[in-house]
């Protein structure tokens, strides 16, 4: 029995380590090239999948809360740029069919957008480097 319990312990860290990795090789390409939205959007899918592991396997292979917490804000932070970077987006997509007004109201949300965005993606980036 505890013969058994050691190799499910093994087995869950092993698992837990593979997807570390991967998030860790995503976030390395992030920090790389930073404006990259494809870059981020891979982190976060990483990221995702590395909290879903720990919610499952942490206690059983003993990774502290501060560990998953920590996952846990910088996939929320990612995900706020993410949301940042879809929106511009969509703006940006609207702005191509608008005309006056609208164009003008469009254009400020746009740069409105992207300010918010560049200053979401250097709080990752720092969070990130922690």
């Amino acid at each position: 029995m505890i013969e058994r319990r050691a190799q499910l312990v093994e087995w869950a860290q092993a698992v837990i380590g593979a997807h570390v990795d991967a998030a860790g090789e995503a976030i390395t390409q992030f920090c790389a090239k930073p404006a990259s939205a494809k870059r981020l959007h891979r982190t976060r899918r990483r990221l995702a999948r590395l909290r879903a592991v720990l919610e499952d396997l942490a206690v059983l292979a003993g990774v502290t809360g501060t560990f998953s917490e920590r996952i846990r804000r910088v996939h929320k932070r990612a995900g706020k740029v993410r949301d940042a970077d879809v929106l511009l987006e969509r703006v940006e997509s609207y702005c191509q069919d608008a005309a006056g007004q609208e164009r003008d109201e469009l254009a400020r949300l746009r740069t409105m957008l992207r300010k918010r965005a560049k200053r979401m993606r250097r709080k990752l980036t720092r969070e990130l480097q922690k």
